[in-house]
């Protein structure tokens, strides 16, 4: 990011005398999101600051105050609550519940997800829907970013409404919502009811699924068109391993007409479960669509928000895109909507897209200062080293700081906890990289050399980054070393060291062969990131039985990751 960041003034103080902010968790493009506590009840809460401009309205606060009002009595068991809202010294804020578990979109940034792990979070989110459909709200901004999680792995759905409250009021006549999860007729700017939302979680249930949106393009106008024209791509482009049944739910899901989708996202939940099980007769699905050669109203983008009272939904009983869509002919008066459309979607990416109280985006932002030290994230504690910085949980740490395991071609620093059997290494190369072409070509000789010779783990996923990381996910069945490090510890996880033996988290002195009993079955995840000359290498590995609930910590830990060199 920026090394001319200003100092965050926040830090430290506290808010109507009753929340002192702790640290930053992170921002998104319209709010700053922190961890604080809560003096009069000692406990730690998220507190989202939004900039100070926009009570520059006049109106504004008023409109934000009764509406969020109506959003923080949405009581439901997987709806993020409210606790409180306000301003103090013209910054308006909201206080919600903390959770440790990140949200759905980190987990997708790990990868592909396991179609039975994610039935309990879809049906948890479809009950909260349902809910919130019934007290005559939509949510209009669903959105992986949008579902947290707990430590535990349930999920709650967050900025219920506030995208709305924020987005339709401040600029008139605009979408409200993010163009890669709207449905078509949110799109179009039609009247939406609660199958919006079941459209949108549908799409989610693809990207879950996948690891990708199904809609990409260069503008969030062409987003936006091939919602409205072009059908579902096929899940079996990208995953060979999906039943035609759990398709079927997603394709009436994400069906054009909401008529063709379920009558409620607990029938949507139920049909998932059904056919995670085989059962292909829960439902009849919509014929696949084909591609129209014209969208009936192709130049129809702009939208009217009307207030949620006169916006009561209808009753609830009712291979990758590499193109991009053919461009239609138009008369010239649709060039001009279409123009005037585009400076629209402009101002509404800025406004909304990038998060509008969004913990979508809510990803910490990176400093390029070789001094500066990072605020840990929640019970971790920042290691500086003299070459980089990352925060690791305060558990995780040995008394002598790190494992060391280095070699003389690679610096190699280890922590892990054992209890849990999961670890994590930070590897530094010095590669002279000098490009993209060289850093592709030094990741494909480190894999060669520390990864294909492991006859302990398989290559099961890799992916690339838009800003060049490159991931690399092994599965691990037992027996040798779980990575590219050789055996990171001796020793069965969770035991003492025995007389003379080294203690746990510490490397065998043998030339990285294993000692004792290997790692139980897991899977280990591999980050390549060019830093300057330094091929950097984030190794994390996890057991099955434990790999879910640690998803949370190592996002936080990749997000950590400073090195102290200029980038190139």
């Amino acid at each position: 990011m920026s090394a001319n960041k200003p100092k965050d003034d926040l830090i430290g103080k506290t808010l109507k005398g009753q929340y002192e902010i702790l640290e930053e968790v992170g921002r998104g493009g319209m709010a700053t999101v922190y961890r604080a506590r809560q003096k009069s009840m000692n406990r730690i809460v998220s507190v989202k600051v939004l900039p100070r401009h926009f009570l520059h309205d006049p109106g504004f606060y008023e409109r934000f105050e009764r509406e969020v009002d109506v959003i923080s009595h949405l009581e439901h068991p997987h709806i993020l609550p409210i606790y409180d809202y306000g301003q103090d010294e013209s910054v308006p804020y909201i206080v919600m519940r903390f959770l440790g578990g990140g949200s759905m979109e980190q987990l997708i940034r790990r990868g592909k997800s396991i179609v039975e792990d994610l039935e309990k979070p879809i049906r948890q989110i479809a009950l909260a829907l349902d809910y919130a459909h019934q007290q005559g709200i939509i949510h209009r901004d669903l959105k992986p970013g949008n579902i947290m999680l707990d430590e535990a792995g349930n999920a709650y759905l967050s900025d219920f409404g506030i995208a709305r409250v924020l987005g339709s009021e401040l600029t008139g006549s605009m979408i409200v919502g993010t163009p890669a999860y709207m449905s078509p007729e949110q799109a179009n700017g039609f009247p939406i009811d609660a199958r919006s939302d079941i459209y949108a979680l549908g799409v989610v249930m693809f990207e879950l699924i996948t690891g990708r949106e199904p809609y990409q393009a260069e503008t969030p106008m062409a987003v936006l068109l091939k919602h409205i024209n072009e059908p579902m791509p096929p899940i079996t482009q990208y995953r060979d391993d999906i039943p035609n049944a759990i398709e079927d739910v997603i394709i009436k899901a994400t069906a054009k007409n909401p008529k063709d989708r379920f009558a409620s996202a607990g029938d949507l939940a139920k049909a998932f479960s059904a056919a995670i099980k085989g059962d292909t007769a829960s439902f009849n699905p919509p014929p696949r669509s084909v591609p129209t050669q014209k969208s009936p109203t192709p130049d129809r983008i702009p939208a009217v928000s009307e207030p949620i009272a006169s916006e009561a939904p209808t009753p609830i009983g009712l291979n990758p895109v590499t193109q991009p869509a053919p461009t239609p002919r138009r008369s010239p008066v649709g060039l001009i909507v279409g123009a005037v459309v585009l400076v629209a979607l402009v101002v509404a990416a800025v406004l909304v897209a990038p998060g509008l109280l969004d913990q979508s985006d809510l990803t910490p932002v990176p400093t390029v200062d070789a001094n500066a030290v990072p605020t840990p994230f929640f019970n971790a504690t920042t290691v500086d080293g003299a070459l980089y910085t990352i925060s690791i949980p305060r558990t995780w740490i040995p008394p002598e700081g790190l494992t060391d395991r280095s070699d003389t071609n690679r610096l190699i620093h280890i922590w892990g906890d054992p209890g849990q059997d999961a670890y994590v290494a930070l590897v530094m190369v010095d590669t002279g990289l000098m490009g993209a072409a060289e850093f592709q070509d030094a990741v494909a000789d480190y894999q060669q050399r520390y990864y294909a010779t492991n006859p302990g783990i398989t290559l099961i996923d890799q992916s690339e980054a838009e800003d060049g990381t490159i991931r690399q996910s092994y599965r691990y069945n037992g027996g040798g070393a779980a990575g590219g490090l050789g055996a990171p510890r001796p020793g069965q996880p969770g035991q003492p060291p025995q007389n003379g033996q080294q203690s746990q988290g510490q490397p065998p002195q043998n030339g990285g062969q294993q000692n004792g009993p290997s790692f139980a079955p897991g899977q280990t995840d591999v980050y390549f990131l060019q830093r300057g000359s330094y091929l950097v290498i984030l190794e994390m590995y996890g057991a099955d039985e434990t790999a879910n609930t640690l998803i949370p910590t190592f996002q936080n830990i990749l997000d950590s990751v400073r090195v102290k060199v200029n980038p190139s």
